[in-house]
């Protein structure tokens, strides 16, 4: 028996934020039983080595086909990347819709204050440089309703409590597959 049980919900859930701002931590915390698409945990399995600009069109393939995979099964999936620009974000709702499955967004609530922070804790790779940091700060863009998301939560929300909303017929059955991480 699997130690980490699928949802068995196809809902894709978009995490929105700047570097830093806690989506890595947000999908760690929730994740149990979701796939979990990491665009730096892609970057490292493709080129160990680090990013590389040569490889972009493959990092973005593979978070494309995983996500699509893993929803046309009925899973939930959590994209962890910045998703900054509506742009960006426009891609995941093109794939929920191809599978007919809710897209929603979860925005990181953390100021440019602590994610500067934060970034500046950080070691090795996932370290930004403090002009990269506040570039991709000035280009995050709120989320809207009109980009087509199901809903849009804060960072405050657990996976449980969105897919409860999203499929109250889930309120029902035993949450017996829920974990909390120890």
């Amino acid at each position: 028996m699997s130690g980490n049980p699928p949802l068995r919900q196809a809902c894709l859930i978009v995490l929105v934020g700047a570097p830093a701002s806690g989506k890595s931590t947000w999908a760690q915390r929730n994740g149990h039983g979701a796939v979990h698409i990491s665009q730096d945990g892609l970057i490292d399995a493709i080129t160990p080595q680090g990013f590389d600009h040569v490889y972009r069109p493959v990092y973005a393939a593979a978070e494309d086909a995983l996500a699509s995979a893993a929803l046309r099964e009925g899973h939930t999936v959590i994209v962890d990347r910045t998703n900054r620009t509506r742009g960006h974000r426009g891609r995941w709702l093109k794939i929920a819709q191809e599978v007919n499955a809710p897209a929603i967004a979860v925005e990181m609530a953390a100021s440019a204050e602590v994610c500067r922070m934060r970034n500046r804790a950080r070691i090795g790779p996932r370290r930004l440089t403090e002009e990269r940091i506040s570039r991709m700060l000035h280009a995050l863009e709120p989320v809207h309703r009109e980009e087509g998301f199901s809903a849009i939560y804060t960072g405050e929300v657990t996976l449980m409590e969105i897919l409860s909303d999203m499929f109250p017929e889930r309120r029902a059955e035993s949450h017996e597959h829920c974990y909390t991480p120890r």
